[in-house]
């Protein structure tokens, strides 16, 4: 009997290609001669820049409902490149400029973070404040208005009267009994409001944004913070602190490196157009002599 191996899930073959990728390069099939040509440069368009960096938001906020989106053509996590990156000094880090990218874009996403943090603490104190729905009266309750109305009218008339004739305190006990009727009223009008819990009020992370409860269990707090959407805002916080510190703002006359910013290939392309458009001119112009 042979034995049957399981097939492997493609999401798996395709995590442990992307480890591989990572640790030994993409070229690592490749054959030794091309190896060189093929192995990825921390410059290159398919590396992540925010990852050579020391943190990648996309990573972090993945499958969050802080979401940033997919990488686009730079999404390789290369360690390598990233060893590469490193190896660099200070002075060129900042020359090239990607650490300026990361704090900036980081700046950006803390602080549309902190407005919606703001924003939810303030339609929660406008829920808190707002007045509760007028009360849909029954029949029975509109017929109990209409006559405690009318005997309200009568005896207003009748306090109104007493008043003109002179009768003080007769008309005075008419009016408390119209305040009485009026209470009643009232009283029918106003609509039911549910119990306020004192011991339940909701709170806004100051990290992350998300809805927690004063009366969460110990275990409900340890999820929220052990949480991916959790984790991912502190930490990009903490990177953008950290940041703030050893990088500093982007210098107004800062002026990027092309040559490291993007992979040469680009440019010597663009070179080689360029040649060639120059050999079709001097061309005609040797048909036209």
């Amino acid at each position: 009997l042979s034995a049957h191996r399981p097939a492997c899930p493609y999401g798996a073959m395709e995590s442990a290609r992307a480890l591989l990728d990572s640790l030994m390069g993409a070229e690592r099939n490749a054959a030794l001669e091309d190896r060189e040509k093929l192995r990825r440069k921390f410059n290159d368009r398919s590396v992540c820049k925010c990852y050579l960096c020391g943190l990648c938001p996309y990573e972090l906020l993945a499958q969050t409902k802080s979401d940033v989106g997919e990488h686009g053509v730079a999404k390789e996590h290369d360690l390598r490149c990233k060893q590469e990156w490193e190896s660099l000094s200070e002075e060129e880090r900042k020359e090239i400029g990607y650490e300026y990218d990361l704090l900036e874009w980081m700046e950006k996403l803390v602080r549309e973070c902190d407005e919606k943090i703001q924003a939810t603490k303030k339609r929660m104190e406008e829920k808190k404040n707002e007045k509760p729905p007028e009360k849909k009266l029954s029949e029975e309750e509109q017929e109990q208005v209409l006559k405690l109305q009318s005997e309200m009218d009568e005896l207003v008339a009748k306090a109104e009267k007493l008043g003109e004739e002179g009768k003080v305190d007769e008309s005075m006990a008419l009016t408390m009994q119209v305040g009485v009727l009026r209470k009643q009223i009232s009283d029918i009008k106003k609509p039911v409001q549910p119990l306020p819990n004192a011991d339940r009020q909701l709170v806004v992370c100051e990290v992350s944004g998300n809805l927690l409860c004063s009366t969460d269990t110990e275990d409900r707090k340890a999820r929220h913070y052990a949480g991916r959407h959790y984790q991912g805002w502190s930490k990009i916080r903490a990177k953008l602190k950290e940041m703030k510190e050893t990088v500093g703002p982007r210098p107004r006359d800062w002026r990027p490196m092309r040559k490291n910013r993007n992979n040469d290939d680009n440019g010597g392309g663009r070179r080689e157009r360029d040649r060639s458009r120059g050999r079709e001119r001097r061309d005609r112009d040797r048909d036209r002599e």
